[in-house]
């Protein structure tokens, strides 16, 4: 019998919904994939939209401390970006709903729909969009003295890998 360290075909546990994600949408019901596919994330993180550009301009002429007006400086430099934006979340969902799209389009999801939407998406791929731009140095350490993280189960991690239960004491705050 073989070991392996990592066995991509064991059973994984972020796959809760074995025939796709059910999406109901203006009294329609949309299959999204089980788990997000890696190409779904091509077009917002493409060259073309740099994003992750935009992001270090604003870090960087904010010197760490960005604000709404550093944000608006910034996108008021790249005038194309929100319409290669809208391009790009229109090819990301072409993506994540092949062979349903055209009939997602004829429902003619807005802008809050879209919001919505990849809100609701994103907790259940377990998705933190935050973290796929994040600059700078990681918190890990790549030292010789540094020790793993305990192996040891809490009670505080989810039943499901990739799961985020909301939680208004993180980063979002309530109004």
């Amino acid at each position: 019998m073989s070991s392996y360290v990592i066995d991509l075909d064991a059973e994984r546990r972020e796959v809760l919904y074995p025939d796709g994600i059910p999406v109901k949408f203006r009294g329609e019901q949309f299959i999204f994939p089980s788990e997000l596919p890696a190409a779904a994330l091509d077009p917002i993180l493409s060259e073309d939209l740099d994003l992750v550009g935009l992001l270090g301009d604003v870090i960087s002429s904010a010197d760490g401390d960005a604000g709404i007006q550093d944000v608006i400086g910034a996108l008021f430099r790249r005038p194309s970006l929100p319409l290669k934006f809208l391009e790009a979340i229109r090819k990301t969902y072409a993506i994540l709903l092949e062979g349903q799209h055209q009939d997602f389009l004829d429902r003619k999801p807005s802008v809050p729909d879209y919001v919505r939407l990849t809100t609701g998406l994103a907790r259940v791929y377990g998705v933190e969009l935050g973290k796929l731009f994040r600059l700078g140095a990681s918190s890990g350490s790549d030292s010789q003295t540094s020790n793993p993280t305990s192996p040891a189960t809490t009670a505080s991690t989810p039943d499901a890998s990739g799961f985020v239960p909301d939680n208004p004491a993180s980063s979002e705050s309530v109004d």
